[in-house]
């Protein structure tokens, strides 16, 4: 369901405003902050770097790198789409 619906929008435009009505901003905020860590972790920054790089608690940071950690290969393709 959620899929189809995303997958609905045509242009970039759409896609924000799907996300606005779907999330809070400050979940929005979240995702980016996770896909930041991601990144930083990527390139092999410590998770005490990370948390003053992105900015973000050490705790936060801890939490991405184990799901970096976990997921390492897929993260690592849809990296090359956020670095774009």
């Amino acid at each position: 369901m959620l899929y189809q619906l995303f997958q609905s929008a045509r242009t970039e435009g759409e896609f924000n405003e799907l996300l606005e009505l779907t999330f809070t901003e400050n979940e929005r905020a979240m995702m980016i902050e996770r896909w930041r860590i991601f990144d930083a972790l990527d390139r092999g920054l410590s998770q005490r770097d990370v948390s003053k790089e992105v900015p973000c608690s050490i705790v936060t940071a801890t939490r991405g790198a184990k799901v970096y950690r976990d997921n390492k290969s897929a993260i690592q393709k849809l990296l090359n789409v956020w670095r774009r």
